[in-house]
């Protein structure tokens, strides 16, 4: 063999030498990736998982404060028309003649308005 020939042949053994070692860098850099995206996949996860969460205390804590105003509400209301129906039943013993004319009278009102 020649030294040429020689020179050549080293020339391509070490090429080939470093191309494989670039191809292992980047193999190794190409997996390093991966683990990382990995790493951040189940960040994210996580966070998604307790960001939904929260919005479900949330939603809960806020379905509950309304249940509640809205059931005190209703209490409200419902102590209210108590209230107006015993005062009306009071006026109505009280005064029945005048109660049975209020009645008489409404009735022949909505009569005439209904009859147009």
């Amino acid at each position: 063999m020649s030294a040429a020939s020689e020179k050549t042949t080293t020339g391509a053994k070490t090429r080939n030498s470093t191309s494989r070692s670039k191809n292992d860098d980047l193999a190794a850099e190409i997996e390093a990736l991966r683990a990382d995206v990995g790493a951040v996949t189940e960040r994210l996860s996580k966070i998604a998982t307790v960001g939904a969460k929260t919005a479900r205390t949330h939603r809960d804590d806020a379905a509950l404060t309304v249940r509640e105003k809205s059931d005190a509400l209703i209490d409200d209301l419902t102590t209210q028309l108590e209230d107006i129906e015993r005062r009306a039943g009071k006026a109505v013993r009280r005064n029945p003649l005048q109660t049975l004319a209020l009645a008489a009278g409404a009735g022949f009102l909505t009569a005439i308005l209904l009859r147009r």
